[in-house]
């Protein structure tokens, strides 16, 4: 059923349009015209489009807004009539309140919570904490808060308290080794199209403009999105056969060391020049001053340093808290020493996956809701907080476990 917010769309993709077009591109029959010139009407009316001969948008800061709200849904395969209607923000409304929410905090309609909750969650905007009882956790992301203060809903985040999720991993992981015994090909099958989100959302922030629709299709498909650069292709090819290797080399146990990193690189960055080559000069992250990284003539010292470390954490047999707390430290050093000219976070991504799945904890997620805290402890940050970091890949390592384990 088309919407007043698939008709804006068109037109604000178009530029300027009559109304049997918007039909056309819509793929409607004849008969749907006076429906959808309704929508156009009320368009019209609010003040988001002008009329005469043609159809086109007007440049104001109200239709900016929601052509951007609408582009990002489109990008990461989101449906935005889904999240844009009044019931759905009163949900959202009131699950920020809290950092954990239950059907109690929200009084509503079993059916309908859990309908509210699924769309969150497949979307990466929902974690859940607990099935008894029911407790989630609303992800705090500028789109959230962008949509709400667009649709003049009043929002007030909760205040984060850290938390060790620990137990509950331990409890998840459980779950998943009993389920890959069972369900082994199902798991492969999950696997392949999570790894296809990991690659679309690592990129996607490091400004490679493809949308999710369009990496799914490159990948499983083999289909050349045309308006894109060369390089922007190939930065989706190169890292999907760097995924691929990580994936089997820790599915193999391989210890890192320098050489196989070098290789993730080379292979990852193989479409510029320096790719698989530590840098002999200094560089610093765009737009962000107080993040430091180290002087070329020193990232050697440094990157030894880190493996060393690297090789006491794998001589003795660790629990799950000393894998991830020593795969999120691994990620925040190797991101600070910096040691190649371009592509240093999507390769420190890859190498702490390659740490959790080498100690078969299954990570190979990154849920947009987690974009914002992630950046905001990372490139953005104005100090470096281990601690606040490490708490926060235990939350990505059991939300991945959840997704995996709610499919069975």
């Amino acid at each position: 059923m088309v919407t007043k917010y698939d008709v804006f769309y068109v037109i604000g993709t178009k530029g300027m349009i009559k109304a049997a077009d918007i039909v056309k591109a819509l793929n409607k029959e004849k008969k749907e015209y006076r429906a959808i010139f309704n929508y156009v009407m009320e368009l019209d009316k609010e003040g988001y489009i002008e009329r005469d001969e043609t159809i086109k948008v007007i440049h104001n800061e109200k239709s900016k807004k929601l052509f951007r709200l609408i582009s990002f849904c489109i990008s990461n395969n989101i449906n935005y009539n889904l999240l844009f209607k009044e019931n759905m923000l009163e949900f959202i409304q009131k699950a920020a309140k809290k950092e954990f929410f239950t059907i109690k905090n929200i009084k509503i309609h079993p059916q309908t919570f859990k309908f509210y909750t699924d769309i969150l969650m497949k979307y990466g905007f929902l974690l859940l904490i607990s099935k008894k009882p029911l407790k989630y956790k609303l992800l705090k992301h500028h789109f959230i808060i962008d949509l709400m203060k667009f649709f003049n809903m009043k929002i007030e985040f909760y205040t984060s308290k850290k938390k060790s999720y620990i137990k509950e991993i331990e409890k998840e992981l459980r779950k998943y080794r009993r389920n890959l015994k069972l369900h082994y090909t199902v798991i492969q099958d999950l696997e392949k199209k999570e790894e296809v989100n990991f690659i679309h959302y690592s990129l996607n922030l490091e400004g490679i403009p493809l949308t999710l629709p369009e990496t799914q299709k490159l990948i499983l498909k083999k289909i050349v999105p045309e308006e894109h650069k060369l390089e922007s292709i190939q930065a989706v090819t190169n890292y999907k056969k760097a995924v691929d290797l990580m994936m089997a080399s820790a599915k193999l146990k391989v210890k890192l060391d320098l050489p196989l990193i070098l290789k993730y690189h080379k292979i990852a960055m193989d479409h510029i020049h320096g790719a698989g080559e530590i840098r002999k000069q200094n560089v610093r992250i765009k737009l962000n001053p107080n993040f430091k990284t180290c002087d070329w003539k020193l990232i050697n010292i440094k990157l030894n340093e880190l493996m060393e470390k690297y090789k006491e954490f794998i001589s003795e047999k660790r629990n799950v808290e000393e894998i991830i707390k020593f795969a999120s430290f691994f990620h925040n050093e190797f991101q600070r020493i910096h040691p190649f000219i371009d592509g240093n976070s999507r390769t420190s991504r890859l190498l702490m996956l390659h740490i959790l799945r080498s100690q078969s904890i299954p990570v190979l997620d990154l849920p947009l809701g987690y974009f914002d805290l992630y950046l905001d402890l990372t490139k953005r940050s104005e100090k470096r907080d281990d601690e606040s970091f490490n708490t926060l890949i235990e939350e990505l390592v059991l939300m991945n476990l959840k997704r995996i384990n709610l499919s069975f």
